[in-house]
């Protein structure tokens, strides 16, 4: 099985690897995205809705270089675009975020806003199912367009990971 690290980053991106082939996690369910995890205002606010619908109210934020939580964000009474803003003014390296709640039940990893991110889900844990289930995936690309998409060439998908890059997703993450 190939790292996240790998396939998606091309980055000393280590970190989220204990997150996605982690067995005791048992994440099943992966969906990527490309856009600035904490810039996207709509995004955000969107997700935080969602989150706290969710009850997941507190978030624990890594970086690349930490093992531990660099920061608790309180997803209530704070805004999740600034996020960016409370690691700089902590003078933490950012370089690579991990986003997790305590329980561990999902996570988002990203390692710069121009990179593709991924989040991946148990969705054997209820909370982590409902949440899974409440994203819009418009927002999103799933395991199946990137199926989809493993022979088209004129997929932009295709276009942006060509068909063995395509191959080391599905075969890591489907």
């Amino acid at each position: 099985m190939k790292k996240f690290s790998d396939i998606i980053t091309k980055n000393e991106f280590r970190f989220p690897d204990f997150f996605f082939f982690n067995k005791e996690l048992n994440y099943n369910k992966f969906l990527f995205f490309d856009f600035p995890l904490f810039s996207d205002k709509e995004f955000a606010n969107e997700f935080s809705n969602i989150l706290i619908l969710n009850n997941y109210l507190e978030l624990n934020i890594f970086t690349s270089v930490s093992d531990s939580p660099v920061v608790n964000v309180d997803v209530v009474n704070n805004n999740l675009t600034d996020i960016g803003k409370i690691i700089y003014e902590k003078e933490i390296n950012l370089t690579g975020v991990v986003i997790t709640p305590h329980n561990l039940s999902w996570c988002a990893a990203q390692y710069y806003p121009v990179d593709w991110g991924v989040f991946a889900f148990n969705t054997h844990n209820k909370k982590a199912k409902s949440l899974f289930d409440s994203l819009d995936k418009d927002w999103f690309v799933t395991i199946y367009q990137l199926q989809k998409s493993l022979n088209d060439k004129s997929s932009p998908l295709y276009e942006e990971f060509g068909k063995e890059g395509i191959e080391a997703i599905l075969n890591n993450y489907a």
